[in-house]
């Protein structure tokens, strides 16, 4: 919750310098008290009175696109600097007011859904959007039936393997057909990497990674093993390409999918990365691959 810190620093120099009279159409930003000078405090004091000025019933009418998007980006970052509880509350007291309208609350939900489960989004993260995910499932939300009942669907998902947890375990298949689990793999650090062979974005975030040269290192140092594992069906391609990968690496395949048939990790892009420590616990969940590389670095040191 409190990587990307940077974000709540720039919010709160700009909150400070735009809250006196606001230009029609721009994003109402609050001060905070000024005695109140504990940073902790300070991004306790945004998640909950962010909010507090704005006017949920005119979001498209009386405020810009662009000041929307921005204030909710800095609305989040305030959120990556607090404890998962307030977090948490904070974003129920945000969407029960978003929710007096439901043009107004469907207009956030979607926002939140670009911002932190897209794959392309840098600010993603499966554990704030699974506390709105909370919300427009549940009975405050204002949504119909049908509409919670994808959100509840998606819920299921996203809240699998979550950062803290421990990871589901599965079945993966080498590539002479003998076969093991995750679980079995003993390390310090575990990185699950799923990826399609031939995938270009697969193919720039491992000459990223590689280019780092963190992973041999911590395997050379005897603390990481890297499982890279194909999901789908196409075998031949894989098989092809798999002097692609470090020979240390343990390639391998998920006969008959059931990873993606049982839902059991959220594929919602390829590639996705798992860090996972020697009890097979999640420390980062699909991060960026900067991110990712940053981890790795810090296990250097």
């Amino acid at each position: 919750m409190k990587k990307r810190f940077f974000a709540l620093t720039l919010f709160i120099l700009f909150a400070l310098g735009v809250a006196e009279a606001q230009p029609h159409g721009q994003f109402p930003y609050v001060t905070p008290p000024y005695a109140m000078v504990d940073e902790s405090a300070q991004a306790e004091w945004f998640a909950l009175h962010f909010w507090d000025d704005y006017d949920f019933s005119a979001t498209e009418t009386k405020y810009a696109p662009e000041a929307n998007r921005q204030g909710f980006m800095n609305y989040i970052g305030a959120l990556y600097a607090t404890s998962p509880e307030h977090s948490a509350k904070a974003i129920d007291e945000m969407m029960q007011r978003a929710a007096r309208s439901e043009d107004g609350y469907w207009y956030f939900l979607e926002m939140a859904e670009i911002a932190l489960y897209d794959p392309s989004s840098p600010m993603r993260n499966d554990l704030v959007w699974e506390m709105f995910l909370h919300h427009a499932a549940g009975e405050k939300s204002p949504l119909d039936e049908n509409s919670k009942a994808r959100y509840r669907s998606m819920l299921k998902l996203v809240s699998r393997n979550q950062q803290g947890e421990k990871a589901t375990d599965f079945v993966f298949t080498h590539a002479d057909g003998s076969q093991g689990r995750l679980y079995d793999i003993k390390a310090p650090f575990v990185v699950i990497y799923f990826y399609n062979p031939g995938c270009g974005e697969c193919a720039r975030t491992k000459a990223q990674i590689d280019a780092s040269g963190y992973l041999d290192a911590l395997h050379e140092m005897g603390l990481v093993e890297v499982l890279a594992l194909h999901p789908d069906e196409d075998l031949a391609e894989w098989r092809r390409r798999l002097p692609e990968n470090p020979k240390w690496w343990i390639s391998a395949y998920d006969k008959g999918q059931k990873i993606n048939r049982d839902e059991l990790y959220d594929l919602k892009a390829i590639p996705t990365l798992y860090l996972l420590d020697s009890q097979k616990r999640v420390m980062m969940k699909d991060p960026t691959v900067e991110d990712f590389i940053g981890m790795l670095g810090s296990l250097l040191r």
